[in-house]
């Protein structure tokens, strides 16, 4: 099973684009291995706070964000669309940046997010000319794993969404739109796994993040890889479906109509 997280259904794919896009994996098991941000797991601080009571960093300045942020091919990229996976990707980039001493720079995530979305746009784009098509109980499984995952109910997993300003319409969308895109990337270069080499690999380079960090919250380093092999396998698994999402979209958008605003 995948590892999904509270807010993977909010622009799942072009998340997926971004992380690959900014080289970012996370040490956070299982929020790690999804490439997708954890920065909302069950339970979320309060505005403007971070867990243990200190004061978040204040977020980016997007006044200047135009609507749409683009168009593909006669589609457009919404401003909101933009900021779901923005400010996400910014809150996270923002919490390593307190441990690292490294500014975000704003310039270089809004080009990687909005190439992110585009790539999404045109990724399901190609696989609806292919006829790639999701059933709606494949949709209900995926959002059942969500909730599952998160160890909530669907009705539960679906109020934190919409908390968090998208509705059941909205998420089932996403997740719908995830599916599709998952299918055209195993259609196009098959199932992606991972060798005991590319793990080991992998673990070593995730201890090494983490020492640089500081050892982690708790700076007891990591688990026996035996303990996480499986969360691992998976995150080598999602960046190589990363890489392969990004060769695709970049081949469609030599040949796209694409026109990007901000």
């Amino acid at each position: 099973m995948r590892a999904r997280t509270w807010r993977a259904a909010v622009a799942a794919v072009g998340t997926v684009l971004v992380v690959a896009g900014c080289g970012a994996g996370g040490d956070d098991d299982e929020a790690s291995a999804s490439g997708t941000p954890a920065a909302a797991e069950q339970s979320e601080p309060a505005d403007g706070q971070e867990p243990g009571g200190e004061q978040a960093p204040p977020g980016p300045d997007t006044s200047d964000i135009p609507d749409p942020v683009a168009e593909v091919n006669g589609t457009e990229i919404s401003r909101d669309e933009f900021l779901s996976v923005f400010e996400n990707q910014y809150q996270q980039m923002s919490m390593q940046a307190q441990m690292t001493g490294q500014p975000v720079d704003e310039a270089q995530l809004r080009t990687l997010t909005t190439d992110g979305l585009v790539g999404t746009e045109l990724l399901t784009q190609e696989a609806g000319k292919r006829g790639i098509d999701v059933s709606q109980d494949e949709v209900r499984a995926e959002l059942a794993e969500f909730a599952e995952r998160n160890q909530v109910s669907t009705d539960e997993f679906l109020s934190a969404m919409g908390e968090q300003g998208l509705d059941r319409e909205a998420v089932l969308e996403q997740i719908d739109k995830q599916l599709r895109v998952e299918k055209l990337i195993t259609a196009e270069f098959g199932e992606f796994e991972a060798s005991d080499a590319e793990v080991e690999a992998a673990y070593e380079q995730i201890g090494q993040q983490q020492a640089m960090a500081g050892g982690g919250a708790g700076g007891g380093g990591l688990p026996p890889l035996e303990q996480v092999r499986g969360e691992v396998a998976e995150q080598v698994r999602v960046q190589k479906e990363a890489a392969a999402m990004e060769e695709l979209s970049q081949k469609l958008r030599a040949d796209a109509d694409v026109t990007v605003h901000i």
